[in-house]
């Protein structure tokens, strides 16, 4: 069995991750509400009530912070996902690609995914920005890749549905994209999602007849 370190010890690598996960949570708050035009590592700093000093010794640079940032997105969206497949499978075949669907736009809506969309809009100059939201994408999308399997299984090998899964995702990153850009209301932005919502059903149909 190993070792386990001094009581004091522990209490100090606790509050460590303590003010690393603060720093993490602030940090999307931050992006989320206030947008990448006034993201700094200060403005993360006074969110969470850190020093700069503490702050700076968890993540010396504002990259380090965006790049921690966004691995703590994908776990949470590792954790997340699998807790929506019920809401998928319960109920009758009938209208399981909309719920599916609905359910995937719903973790789009998140706060997280908000703090995302900040980012890759800050992103056009910045190439050490778009390296770690390449990174961030990529993990993402396997974290999702997963979650669709365990669902509909081998149906995720037949042609063609890769892509209707990255057709899906870009649609919904571009609405939410121009909702933010724009300005939408809730309502307009709902509206919008409906109609596309229509329009997906479609391409899923192919692969699951009876979820129509």
């Amino acid at each position: 069995m190993p070792e386990q370190p001094p009581p004091r010890r522990r209490r100090v690598q606790q509050r460590a991750l303590d003010t690393r996960e603060l720093l993490l949570d602030a940090t999307v708050g931050v992006l989320a509400e206030q947008g990448y035009a006034q993201f700094s590592t200060l403005a993360v700093g006074e969110a969470a009530g850190v020093s700069r000093g503490r702050l700076v010794h968890h993540f010396p640079t504002k990259l380090a912070l965006v790049e921690a940032t966004l691995d703590h997105l994908v776990e949470r969206y590792r954790e997340r996902v699998p807790l929506h497949l019920d809401l998928i499978t319960d109920g009758p075949d009938e209208g399981r690609i909309a719920r599916a669907l609905d359910t995937l736009w719903s973790l789009k809506r998140s706060r997280e995914y908000a703090a995302c969309l900040e980012l890759i809009a800050g992103a056009r100059g910045d190439e050490e920005l778009r390296s770690a939201l390449r990174k961030f994408d990529g993990d993402l999308n396997a974290a999702l890749d997963d979650a669709v399997r365990r669902l509909v299984g081998i149906v995720a090998d037949r042609p063609g549905f890769d892509a209707a899964l990255m057709t899906t995702i870009s649609a919904m990153r571009g609405l939410l994209l121009t909702a933010r850009a724009l300005g939408l209301s809730e309502s307009d932005l709902e509206g919008e999602w409906s109609r596309m919502r229509e329009r997906l059903v479609l391409i899923f149909e192919e692969y699951d007849p009876a979820g129509a």
